[in-house]
Formats: C-alpha cells, sequence, structure tokens
C-alpha cells in the first residue's frame, strides 16, 4: 500500500476534523458553568475554524488525486475508515453530543485532549502512505495538532489542578 495516500485525502480528512471539532467546542462552550472554560473552548473553536480554512487553502493548492495502488477494488476506503473511525472526532450533531455527555469539566478536557492526540497519531500514521514530495503538508497539519495538544496541558495545569 505504499503511497496510497496522498495530501488531498489527508488534507479532507483534516478539514472535517477542524470542522468536528469546531461544532464539539461550541457544545463544550454552551455546556460548561466556568467562564474560564467557556472561553477556552470557543477561543478553541474559532483555531478550528482557522484550520480548517488554512486546510482547504492547502487542499486547493494539491488538487485532486486518484487512489493507486489498490490490492483490490475499495482497499483505500477501507483502510482509511478504519484509521479514522473512533479514532476523532465524531461527525455533526455526534460531536455535539459528544460534548453534552461529559459529566465534568475536567472529563471533557481529557476527552478533547485524546481526540487531538489521536488525530495527531493518526496523521503520524499515515505519514508512511504519503508520497515523500507531500510530507510536507502533511507536517504543517501535525504542527497544528501539536499545538492543540499544548494548549490542553497548559489550560488543564492552570484550571482544572
Amino acid at each position: 500500500m505504499a503511497d496510497l495516500f496522498s495530501a488531498s485525502e489527508l488534507l479532507n480528512i483534516a478539514v472535517r476534523e477542524e470542522v468536528t471539532g469546531a461544532a464539539f467546542y461550541r457544545a463544550l462552550a454552551a455546556k460548561t458553568d466556568s467562564d474560564a472554560l467557556r472561553d477556552f473552548a470557543e477561543e478553541t473553536a474559532a483555531m478550528e475554524d482557522e484550520h480548517a480554512a488554512k486546510f482547504r487553502k492547502l487542499l486547493d493548492d494539491v488538487g485532486e488525486y486518484t487512489p493507486r495502488g489498490q490490492s483490490y477494488e475499495g482497499e483505500y476506503e477501507e483502510y482509511l475508515s478504519y484509521l479514522i473511525s473512533g479514532r476523532i472526532f465524531p461527525l455533526g450533531e455526534e460531536a455535539e453530543k459528544m460534548a453534552e455527555r461529559q459529566k465534568s469539566d475536567a472529563e471533557a478536557v481529557e476527552m478533547a485532549a485524546e481526540m487531538e492526540k489521536n488525530t495527531l497519531l493518526l496523521y503520524q500514521e499515515l505519514m508512511q502512505f504519503v508520497p515523500d514530495s507531500q510530507h510536507s503538508i502533511l507536517e504543517t497539519i501535525m504542527d497544528e495538532e501539536r499545538m492543540h495538544l499544548t494548549q490542553f496541558t497548559k489550560f488543564k495545569e492552570e484550571h482544572l489542578r
């Protein structure tokens, strides 16, 4: 499956992840009684919106991609689905419901940090399937996810201890 994915697929995943992440953070902001968490969640949602726009621009730059190297029809879709299933933010209203199910601010922040970490791990896993010429685009995505993890750690230290 070498070079099965290109940056365009990963950017589409990144856009989806940022959009669903923003929905999660907005729902979290609406749910919490904590001014600090509300502000943090709203700021994070705005960053997710900015990241989605950034990734859409990168997607325009890399153009379309047709998968190659499949051993059988649908291998590409199956593998990608397996990698993202249950590991990153859910789609649409499910992201909002996930935020509403959190029993405490600490649990919500832990859940968000875990999802961000899983997203970063997904991109690291997919690096081996992206042509070398497109690694810098994937690195850009991963830098954004690292930034989120740093921000969550800082928030937990300052507000949840």
